[in-house]
């Protein structure tokens, strides 16, 4: 999808689909888009997905705000979402892109407010034997070893291992990091605040003002800055967080379609029936449906 000279994915580049294991990891080998497309991934970006791309060897050009920065193996990336980035394969490379739901880490570690930035940074960091960046990439390839396995309990370990690794990925020295936007960017302070605002608030119904407020900017400002990063107003931000909210509440099976609808601040089931169709497709009936969970 192209949005305003902006080009998004729901998928991996080129697709517009990602199929996660427990709606929250999909694992896929890095350098095999590049080779489909002469080894240049065009800039581009998701909105539904946090990634990793793991460099075990080879070497790469990302490109990012009209810039190239070599990138050698072994080293890993990390991608947060509505941030633009491509590629421009310089060597035959092996590695493995890690690819992680948005919607699903933000409700895993909301209780752990301070690992938050762990997916909202945008950085390189090479791994160095016997320091911590190994221990990183040690659980990165636990990780991918056990996607790819069909073990007893994989889905339980899988977001067991993904918990480790956001923490890990937290705890990394800045020594070690290079980050890649500018810590001084007062527009991506703003936005990150605003979606940190967006997931403590206990209903979709606080208004656009409310949050301008608590951010001391006026609600024209803080449109502009979604506008901006994510080409998405405030109000589709909000709407966005709280039904992905809902589609794991409802995959839980239980509480009732109308208790999940109270408890998101919504007053009417049938509203919000309408507006869980307009974004998912389905009703939150069929929604349960398809995933197998009781009504």
């Amino acid at each position: 999808m192209v949005n305003k000279n902006k080009t998004y994915f729901e998928g991996l580049y080129g697709h517009d689909q990602i199929e996660f294991a427990k709606g929250l990891i999909y694992v896929y080998p890095f350098g095999i888009i590049g080779k489909e497309n002469n080894n240049t991934v065009k800039s581009h970006a998701h909105n539904n997905q946090f990634q990793i791309f793991v460099i075990i060897e080879g070497e790469t050009d990302l490109l990012f705000n009209n810039e190239k920065l070599r990138i050698t193996g072994p080293s890993f990336i990390t991608i947060p979402k509505n941030t633009e980035h491509g590629f421009e394969h310089l060597s035959e490379l092996k590695g493995w892109i890690i690819s992680l739901s948005d919607s699903v880490l933000e409700h895993m570690i909301k209780r752990e407010a301070e690992v938050i930035d762990a997916i909202e940074t945008f950085q390189t960091t090479s791994i160095v034997s016997g320091e911590y960046s190994e221990e990183v990439f040690e659980v990165m390839l636990k990780c991918i070893k056990e996607y790819h396995e069909s073990k007893p309990g994989r889905l339980l370990m899988l977001e067991f291992l993904v918990g480790q690794l956001i923490v890990h990925l937290r705890r990394i020295p800045r020594t070690l990091q290079k980050d890649l936007l500018s810590t001084d960017n007062a527009s991506i302070i703003y936005y990150r605040r605003f979606t940190q605002l967006i997931r403590e608030s206990s209903s979709y119904k606080k208004t656009i003002e409310e949050y301008a407020s608590n951010l001391k900017i006026t609600s024209g400002h803080l449109s502009r800055i979604c506008s901006t990063i994510a080409y998405k107003s405030p109000r589709e931000m909000i709407m966005d967080y709280y039904l992905s909210q809902a589609q794991l509440l409802l995959s839980d099976g239980e509480k009732s379609i109308a208790d999940i609808c109270y408890s998101l601040g919504f007053e009417d089931p049938s509203y919000f029936s309408r507006i869980f169709k307009r974004k998912t497709g389905m009703t939150p009936n069929e929604f349960r449906k398809k995933i197998g969970t009781k009504n």
